[in-house]
């Protein structure tokens, strides 16, 4: 595919991504309009000099279309000739929860999310529609990480007088808070569940402050809840980078029910107060889970 009006030269390399959103109708790939050539494509740009190519992907998927994605893996490159010159896009598979708002820009003046069929009758491109014929759209959409968040430290119990339920973090358990942004901030996080117990709440707060994700409460992960609902939200969120800050109950609970459909843990069980474990989830299947001590700031 030979597109007018492109400098020729040294070998040029371009990144993108075939990014893919989960709908209760079905996954929508996503395509961007580019005036310059009247086509539609998926959204991609030239490397900057000495730019890691994930990180220009990402980059360029932002600039011309307004979302956020997570980087999830590498898809088959493609090449073609630009005035005499080879041009080579190396391509991956992102994911975005919750679509942003679009703003036309000097590169891409429309987008649309489609059905992946519908998607490829409207690309102008062959390579484009070979490309996406490969990509195996549901093992996209059901690989991620887990993590699996104990509350921090509370005090005694026995020294709390009112509703355990409302029973808040100490200072110990703020700086194990101010420690988790520390280990996940970076980590494209994209659902913070938690207990409703406070100290749950809490304990995710500073996160969800640095990330700009909302808290969502669910019963499943309270303490003394575990069983068939806790287990139902985890397969819902396989394929989404989630954090789901529980107790110390249900931490082993799960953690045990995952191991025993194909997780394997990465080192010996501990479950500190403000600790981590992240389970890698890869074609909805469980795999590697590895345990993240918890930092004191």
């Amino acid at each position: 595919m030979v597109k007018p009006n492109e400098s020729s030269g040294r070998p040029i390399q371009a990144s993108g991504g075939i990014v893919v959103h989960p709908t209760p109708e079905g996954p929508q790939v996503l395509l961007a309009h580019c005036p310059r050539y009247d086509d539609w494509t998926f959204p991609k740009g030239k490397n900057e000099s000495g730019e890691d190519p994930t990180d220009a992907a990402l980059r360029e998927v932002k600039e011309e279309t307004g979302q956020y994605p997570r980087l999830v893996s590498r898809l088959n490159d493609t090449a073609y000739p630009v005035n005499g010159t080879s041009k080579r896009v190396r391509w991956y598979g992102m994911r975005v929860n919750q679509p942003r708002p679009f703003t036309p820009n000097h590169e891409v003046d429309e987008i649309r999310w489609m059905e992946p069929e519908a998607a490829g009758g409207l690309l102008s491109y062959d390579d484009d529609r070979r490309l996406l014929e490969s990509v195996d759209i549901d093992a996209l959409l059901a690989t991620g990480t887990l993590f699996l968040v104990r509350h921090g430290a509370a005090g005694d119990r026995n020294a709390w007088s009112g509703d355990d339920r409302l029973r808040p973090i100490s200072t110990k358990g703020e700086r194990q808070a101010g420690g988790l942004v520390k280990s996940l901030a970076d980590r494209q996080i994209e659902a913070i569940l938690t207990s409703p117990f406070l100290r749950c709440i809490q304990t995710v707060e500073a996160l969800a402050a640095a990330t700009g994700l909302d808290i969502v409460e669910h019963p499943a992960l309270a303490e003394g809840e575990g069983g068939r609902a806790t287990r139902e939200l985890v397969r819902e969120l396989g394929g989404t980078n989630a954090v789901l800050c529980s107790h110390d109950d249900e931490i082993p609970s799960l953690l045990d029910w995952m191991v025993r459909k194909g997780a394997h843990l990465k080192s010996e069980f501990e479950s500190r107060k403000g600790s981590i474990w992240a389970i890698e989830v890869e074609g909805g299947e469980f795999g590697k889970a590895r345990y993240i001590p918890p930092i004191e700031e």
